[in-house]
């Protein structure tokens, strides 16, 4: 078997090369360079060499000249294969240095092959002549001719008795070798164009080629790579090792074709990257693995956004089971407060019937304060957005929070000079910046620093290169406590989720403020790592507008009427109370207790100046009903009442004007006073 040594710096013509010359039954080793060549010729003398011409570290001239002077390779036979060709001079200074041939790329394999064979029978030819002029025979010419033509004789014979297949055989190969340049051609291009790692791992002897990518994703210098399957292992997580190990043992010794895993992978930086591989096993015709080409592809991001989606589809899921408990728990809310202002009222001023009734009242209105954080984790809190000054609300707040996070809290404030307007509900920003200030006070039982900073920033949170970025006035709270652990960073935002001791605190102060920044259409980012305390960002949207100064609203008392309202109500103390209120007012009350119901009493002609009505009832809903009794009543008026907020119900009918709404749960003078709005409108 000859033995033949390719000299290339590009590893896809060594692969090239390789693989035509094994297709032949030729053993064919590789070096990068001529120097490297030297190292394997050092060991093993080939039979012949196919070097490139410019090459790093050492050329192929030099390499030629080297061989040629070094009798151990005097027999040996050299071929430049080079597409370096400015001049005849090139391919006539490797022939004065000892070529036997000269090729130019791209050749064709058939040409490649003939040159390689003529070369070898050529050397072979040269050193038997030499051989026989030094025992002193004189017709060197004659004897090698002699051997010729046996050889051509004995060759001709097995041709005449497979001239049949011959034909076939050679159309076969070249399609073969068609095939074969097409697929290298398409591997080569498929290498360059794809940015993940394409490797392929030779079985046998137990080489592992890379491509670019494996620079291009991990950081190893493309080339310098050495080193098989250990080399690969070494680089999979400890805790990921056995098992990729075993599936990629039970793919070789198995017949399957194909191989798969997810691991994780480390970097040439040492850090360590999610890696989805996926290999492709080629076998003999008895079905023993040869060698398995795959692609190693880095996942790292996609899996970041991945738990990303599900965190922020957990807190959907979360936000709509609160929600809807609070729209529930609102409308017995509504039941107490009223009934325990009704109580307070009736009793004795100082008697133990009244103070029982503002405890009851008292309780009631916590529990409302309790409904609305729920309200506002789930984003549908009623919201009373303006164009404000965030410096001036932090301004205001400083007194406060100085008090409240006490002497052992140093406080800066970095406050951008020219900062934007903020489209936000000042209220419920102010409460959003005591929670995060009081939740760094707690991370910092030895005390520590406080900083709130606030900036303009224009950036997209889409996570889309093309998309266009919004503007933004950035409010940000540090501290230097003790910091979030990684396991608890997810879940921050969860309702009740604490990891204070018990008694210590809710766990709604980081939920309602992420129900306040969604609802108001900003962002909210959290940054934190054990030991190094934690940052966190709300974007809130900037307003077209410049901040305004508020107009001092004045208390108006609105008195009861006599007017016929209908009130539709599916909660029957809901119903029973509000009857109860309206009947105390004046009105002429007339109940139901769901939509048909009150569509019947008002075809049976029964007056209604005003339809007080549930948004979300079973069957048909608030604002159906609405629509209908116009139609039936083209005169009456309609006041909306919901446990969720006027925002939160305007999405189950976009189309519907939610001018007039009264948020469960109300007092009797609210209820009072947007009657006797809705009525004299």
């Amino acid at each position: 078997m000859k033995r033949i040594l390719v000299v290339d710096d590009h590893a896809e013509n060594r692969y090239f090369l390789q693989a035509l010359m094994t297709a032949k039954g030729w053993q064919v080793e590789e070096a990068g360079n001529g120097h490297e060549a030297l190292e394997r010729m050092a060991t093993a003398v080939p039979d012949a060499v196919i070097s490139d011409l410019l090459m790093p570290v050492m050329d192929g001239y030099t390499l030629l000249r080297k061989v040629r002077a070094d009798a151990r390779f005097a027999d040996l036979t050299f071929i430049v294969y080079t597409a370096t060709y400015t001049s005849a001079d090139d391919e006539r200074l490797a022939r004065d240095l000892g070529a036997d041939a000269f090729l130019l790329k791209p050749a064709e394999p058939d040409d490649l092959l003939t040159c390689v064979e003529q070369s070898l029978v050529a050397r072979s030819a040269k050193s038997h002549a030499v051989a026989v002029e030094e025992g002193g025979e004189t017709d060197v010419l004659e004897l090698y001719n002699r051997s010729l033509i046996r050889k051509l004789e004995a060759k001709m014979e097995q041709l005449d008795e497979a001239n049949r297949t011959l034909q076939a055989d050679i159309a076969k190969r070249r399609a073969v070798e068609a095939s074969l340049r097409a697929s290298e051609e398409r591997f080569r291009l498929v290498g360059k164009a794809t940015r993940d790692a394409i490797w392929d791992w030779d079985l046998g002897a137990d080489t592992l080629w890379w491509n670019e990518g494996l620079e291009h994703l991990f950081g190893y210098p493309h080339g310098l790579v050495k080193g098989g399957h250990s080399w690969w292992l070494d680089r999979v997580h400890d805790e990921d090792r056995q098992r990729v190990a075993g599936s990629h043992r039970e793919a070789v010794t198995t017949d399957r074709e194909n191989w798969s895993a997810a691991y994780r992978f480390r970097r040439d930086d040492g850090s360590y990257a999610d890696v989805e591989d996926r290999g492709y096993v080629l076998r003999d015709d008895e079905g023993q693995a040869l060698r398995i080409v795959g692609v190693l592809s880095d996942v790292t991001e996609r899996k970041a956004m991945e738990a990303q989606l599900r965190q922020a589809q957990r807190l959907e899921a979360i936000g709509q089971l609160t929600g809807g408990i609070a729209h529930d728990f609102n409308n017995l809310l509504t039941v107490i407060m009223g009934n325990a202002e009704l109580l307070a009222e009736s009793s004795e001023p100082g008697s133990e019937a009244q103070e029982s009734a503002t405890m009851i009242s008292a309780s009631a209105q916590r529990g409302a304060d309790l409904t609305r954080r729920l309200l506002a984790f789930a984003r549908k809190q009623t919201l009373e957005a303006r164009v404000i000054d965030v410096n001036a609300q932090v301004g205001e707040l400083e007194p406060l929070l100085r008090q409240s996070l006490g002497a052992q809290v140093q406080i800066a404030f970095h406050l951008d000079a020219v900062l934007w307007p903020a489209l936000v509900d000042p209220a419920q920003l102010e409460n959003a910046l005591l929670n995060l200030c009081l939740n760094a006070r707690d991370a910092m039982t030895g005390g520590g620093w406080l900083t709130v900073e606030t900036a303009n920033v224009s950036r997209d949170f889409d996570g889309e290169e093309a998309a266009e970025p919004h503007d933004y006035v950035m409010l940000a709270v540090s501290d230097t406590g003790a910091g979030i652990a990684p396991e608890h960073l997810a879940r921050v935002f969860e309702p009740f989720f604490t990891t204070k001791a018990e008694g210590k605190g809710s766990g709604l102060g980081l939920a309602m403020v992420y129900g306040f920044i969604k609802q108001s259409g900003g962002y909210i980012n959290i940054y934190s790592e054990p030991g190094r305390g934690t940052t966190v960002k709300l974007y809130l949207p900037r307003a077209a507008a410049e901040a305004q100064d508020d107009a001092p609203a004045s208390a108006v008392q609105l008195p009861g009427g006599q007017e016929s309202i209908l009130v539709v109500e599916d909660d029957e103390l809901v119903r029973a109370y509000t009857s109860q209120v309206l009947a105390m007012l004046g009105y002429e009350v007339h109940v139901a207790s769901e939509a048909l119901e009150a569509l019947d009493i008002l075809r049976c002609g029964t007056p209604v100046d005003l339809l007080f009505t549930d948004i979300v009832m079973p069957g048909m809903n608030g604002f159906a009903l609405a629509e209908a009794a116009v139609r039936l009543r083209p005169g009456i008026k309609v006041l909306y009442t919901s446990g969720y907020t006027r925002q939160a119900a305007a999405r189950q009918d976009p189309e519907t004007a939610m001018a007039q709404m009264l948020t469960k749960p109300y007092a009797r003078q609210d209820l009072a006073r947007r009657l006797r709005e809705v009525l004299d409108a």
